[in-house]
């Protein structure tokens, strides 16, 4: 069988197990129901209690903090997803038979991030419904294919921060809790929830070259400003560019990871 084929195989296999499995518990789905109708009233109420609406300038910050929302589900999917997905089978003791199977371990990691792809595209349908329904988002899109691109590109930045967190899997095992310091930083840099001239001008140089800094601001760009793509092809490479950097070096850490615990045997090791 040609490698691209069996490449193509294993990615899809693992793609397919993920999704039975979310759907086989009760719990998950119906959290991730949930999640977006709680998120959105926390923040709308954020808005509303402190008097934010249409500033002097005409600018709509109760759209940009429900927006912001959409941003902060998706970057935690993807953590706590493709990030945890090692952890994740090490918990169902099939680490060992999985990594020392002859398989390429970037097929999988691809489905891991594909499932996320898939979880975080429920989010932004419900957040979106349920932004211009019920708490006022307003959106002035005049390209939808720029959007599709945009989110298509962030999420591609974000897979590298989970390749990058599933070669600590395997390293310090507790990788959540890494996860949970890392996450609000994360937050803070992207400026998700405020403008990132809120940031120390340093900051703000450091956090654009973050992926997920880029690929905010186009979409929010896209749809809060109604920007086009010519408008916005300078974040979508910048992303692309920094995305492609922390992938590489996310998969290059994971495969040296993967040679020193399996030298040392502790791949299902906790």
């Amino acid at each position: 069988m040609h490698e691209a084929c069996k490449w193509y195989l294993v990615m899809k296999a693992t793609l397919v197990k993920e999704l039975k499995i979310q759907r086989r518990y009760l719990g998950w789905m119906i959290a991730s129901l949930v999640q977006p109708i709680i998120w959105m009233v926390l923040f709308s109420l954020i808005g509303t209690g402190f008097g934010i609406g249409n500033t002097s300038a005409g600018f709509d910050f109760t759209s940009f903090l429900i927006l912001g929302v959409l941003l902060l589900m998706i970057l935690s999917q993807s953590l706590w997803g493709a990030g945890l997905a090692l952890r994740n089978e090490q918990y169902r003791g099939t680490l060992e038979s999985t990594l020392t199977a002859p398989t390429r371990m970037t097929a999988m990691l691809v489905g891991y991030a594909l499932v996320d792809i898939v979880l975080a595209s429920y989010l932004i349908v419900v957040g979106f419904a349920l932004g211009t329904t019920l708490f006022g988002l307003e959106l002035v899109i005049s390209d939808p294919v720029a959007l599709a691109i945009a989110f298509a590109v962030t999420m591609f930045g974000v897979s590298g921060f989970a390749f990058m967190f599933a070669a600590i899997t395997l390293l310090i095992k507790q990788s959540n809790a890494l996860i949970n310091i890392l996450q609000p930083i994360l937050f803070m840099l992207t400026g998700i929830f405020f403008p990132l001239s809120a940031l120390p001008p340093n900051v703000q140089q450091f956090s654009l070259l973050l992926p997920l800094t880029t690929g905010f601001l186009a979409i929010r760009e896209i749809t809060l400003v109604g920007a086009t793509m010519s408008a916005v092809i300078p974040l979508l490479v910048s992303t692309i560019i920094s995305g492609s950097i922390l992938a590489i070096i996310g998969i290059l850490s994971l495969r040296a990871t993967m040679k020193w615990s399996r030298r040392r045997g502790i791949l299902g090791a906790f």
